[in-house]
């Protein structure tokens, strides 16, 4: 049986048509796949990116014409065959403004769909056959100049290194010739070194395209083990002086969890020996595409890893005698500085002995903290600040015990202090006490001790530093705080509520705003029920009303009931103030939700909406009715940026609205773009600020991005903004990630 190696999506709403076409082509084609309407279609277009479309005209949620525009949009090229039961010329002639390839009315023999259908996989057959052997040509063609590059490359590097030695810069000229001939998107150079008996290697140089990003300071690479599982395999075969290369996905598991982290697809890794030791590698790398490695390439690469080898030792030689004549001219220089500093130290010795009592006495006397000399738990002398401080004269307190001054709470902790000081022990640096001045007056004071030598016996040097003012604002401060607490707890529940009125607030205005939208999704139902009462009437009129079309009729019916039931309990519970349940929550089914309420009033705006589902990762924390309404506030956002734009232009403006979800590092993003007149980058930092607004008095309050952001942050995630003034805005909402 005849079949051909193409992908075939085929959309129909009739399911007894799709199992007829099952039975037909599925042997036919390599991949044989069905959407039941235009909208699931295009998506599965989207995904699945087949060889050739057949399609109907006539679907629900989207035509086929349509769906055809939609495609031709973004894959001009795309093979489309219609089949329709309409023979009308309007639909033959956009079919073929379209560039549709086939056009069968239906009911279609199975004989011409088979014909059709054959002529068009042997044109698609053909043309990716001419487009591999241009492929395979260019691809020689390309490796014979790369060849030719890299020979030149390798003479460049030999002349650079001879002529300006090995340094950085020379060695990042190296690179960048060796990269631009190579054609990778990155180059570097490993060197090894020995740390406790294990040999290691760290990157030290790197060039880079500007299209790839840079690893220079990727803390992994720069203390690398090569005993670790990622490079047991490197260290045996490059000291070995062998080559590594290849496409990443052809190494073992422990080295691509290495390598695929730095956006590495192709590698070739190239061993640099110094003095027949194996020194480190040159390592090249293409983050583009997978590639082959010819032998041309190997040994010009290893002759280039050579000379810079030979370069490398020669710098070392000249580094070694360099370094040997400096030691020499330090050490003589050494040994002049000595003899110059005994001198001067044995002078400025003598002149400090002269002048170190009088500067004593000065620190002493000018310092702002109380000093107090104790030998023997008496108080030897004071300084002036003490007067300030306690109100004593030196005669009061000289040869006194300096715990008649310290207040009766305090005095055994003190001594206790004082004693364990004096036998070496460790005590507290510093410490709050309460003293008794000459009025009786109980003061705080911070006070610092320290042991000393006195007249060749043990002292006690101490510092008393005055916190009367401080523990008064201390105690004020205490209290002040316990009210301010108390005002605070209050503030935050009325806030509460009044967030609590906001959110409810904002979620009606949106539902009033598009009650249009939410009609017609009601009366869509409800002239199903109505064509479906009709039908039978008529049916009934002409006596041919079966039973079994009856009961076909009432489960119809039945079904558009439970729409209308599906979508009033929605918009109940969507408009209900209930309290916020963080859960698992299908994006698809809370974007299909959301669109359902705006369908209506962007087809009569003539919007292009456009819609790019990831049906991979499609599941976040969050709340649905809350993320709803978020959706909500963004569309109209851009339905009033797209209008505005459309009053402004002269010429024809297609409005163009896209919603698209994909994954973005662990979470998954939600994105909202508009073409409309996009926001000034001086208002842009303050879109999210409650009552930030552009619009008129009438046309909002400036509360829904506010709300927006404060739902999005509640649910552990970010809303970012990006726009240009008349031309386009971006908003994107970061969820975490559900996994399934």
């Amino acid at each position: 049986m005849e079949s051909w190696d193409i992908s075939v999506l085929v959309v129909e709403d009739e399911k007894i048509l799709r199992t007829i076409y099952q039975k037909l082509l599925k042997d036919k084609f390599k991949q044989l796949d069905f959407a039941e309407n235009g909208l699931e279609g295009f998506e599965k277009y989207q995904t699945l990116q087949p060889d050739l479309v057949i399609t109907d005209i006539r679907m629900p949620l989207m035509n086929g014409l349509d769906m055809v525009r939609k495609i031709r949009r973004i894959n001009p090229e795309a093979r489309i065959i219609i089949m329709s039961a309409y023979g009308e010329s309007h639909y033959f002639l956009r079919a073929i403004e379209n560039g549709v390839k086939g056009f069968l009315l239906k009911p279609v023999d199975h004989t011409k769909l088979l014909q059709v259908t054959k002529e068009q996989a042997q044109e698609i057959l053909l043309r990716k056959s001419i487009l591999e052997e241009e492929r395979k040509r260019k691809l020689a063609e390309d490796a014979l100049r790369r060849n030719e590059a890299i020979l030149q490359a390798v003479s460049d590097a030999a002349e650079i290194l001879l002529s300006e030695g090995h340094n950085d810069f020379s060695v990042q000229k190296v690179l960048a010739k060796l990269g631009n001939a190579t054609q990778v998107n990155r180059v570097y150079f490993f060197e090894n070194y020995e740390s406790d008996n294990i040999l290691y290697t760290q990157q030290k140089y790197e060039w880079v395209d500007e299209k790839t990003s840079s690893q220079i300071d990727n803390e992994e690479l720069q203390h690398v083990p090569m005993n670790s599982s990622g490079f047991i395999r490197w260290a045996e075969i490059l000291s070995k002086g062998s080559l590594i290369y290849g496409n990443i996905e052809d190494f073992p598991l422990a080295e691509q969890q290495v390598l695929k982290p730095q956006d590495i697809i192709s590698i070739m890794a190239v061993p640099v020996f110094v003095k027949e030791k194996w020194f480190g590698f040159l390592g090249f790398d293409d983050c583009e595409n997978q590639r082959n490695w010819s032998e041309v390439e190997s040994n010009s690469l290893l002759a280039a890893a050579n000379i810079l080898g030979a370069a490398i030792y020669r710098s070392k030689i000249e580094l070694e005698l360099l370094d040997l004549n400096a030691q020499l001219e330090m050490r003589v220089m050494d040994r002049t500085r000595d003899l110059e500093s005994e001198i001067t130290e044995r002078r400025y010795a003598e002149e400090m002995l002269r002048d170190s009592e009088e500067k004593y006495r000065l620190i002493f006397e000018n310092a702002n903290d109380a000093i107090l000399l104790t030998a023997h738990g008496r108080i030897q002398f004071m300084n002036p600040k003490t007067y300030d401080l306690t109100g004593y004269y030196p005669k009061h307190v000289i040869g006194k015990f300096f715990t008649d001054f310290i207040h009766p709470d305090y005095r055994e902790m003190v001594l206790d202090n004082h004693f364990k000081r004096l036998n070496g022990e460790q005590v507290s640096e510093s410490y709050d006490i309460q003293i008794t001045d000459i009025n009786g007056k109980h003061k705080w004071v911070e006070i610092k001790s320290n042991l000393i030598s006195w007249d060749d016996s043990p002292a006690v040097l101490t510092f008393m530093t005055d916190l009367q003012t401080r523990k008064i604002v201390e105690s004020e401060l205490k209290q002040l705080n316990q009210h301010l607490e108390e005002r605070v707890k209050e503030e935050l529940k009325r806030r509460e509520k009044q967030q609590e009125l906001i959110l409810q607030k904002s979620r009606l205005e949106s539902l009033g705003e598009l009650s249009a939208g939410i009609a017609h999704e009601i009366n869509q139902p409800l002239g199903g029920i109505s064509l479906s009462l009709d039908n039978l009437l008529y049916e009934k009129a002409n006596n041919s009303l079966s039973e079994s079309y009856l009961q076909q009729k009432i489960n119809l019916m039945f079904q558009d009931i439970e729409r209308i039931r599906k979508i009033i309990d929605h918009v109940r519970d969507f408009s209900r103030d209930k309290p916020t349940v963080f859960q698992k929550i299908n994006l698809s089914e809370v974007i299909n939700n959301t669109l359902s309420f705006v369908n209506r009033l962007y087809i009569d705006h003539s919007i292009d909406l456009q819609l790019a589902i990831d049906t991979q990762h499609v599941y976040a924390w969050g709340d649905a009715f809350q993320l709803e309404q978020v959706l909500l506030n963004l569309l109209s956002n851009a339905k009033y940026a797209v209008d505005k734009k459309a009053e402004q232009m002269t010429e024809h403006f297609q409005k163009k609205i896209t919603v698209r979800t994909f994954l973005e590092d662990t979470r998954i993003a939600i994105e909202v773009s508009d073409n409309g007149i996009g926001i000034p980058q001086a208002n842009l930092i303050n879109i999210f600020n409650p009552f930030f607004t552009t619009k008129k008095a009438d046309e909002g309050t400036g509360l829904g991005l506010s709300i927006s952001y404060g739902i999005i942050r509640g649910m552990k995630g970010d809303i970012l903004a990006e726009s240009i003034e008349n031309k386009y805005t971006t908003i994107k909402i970061l969820l975490p990630e559900h996994s399934n």
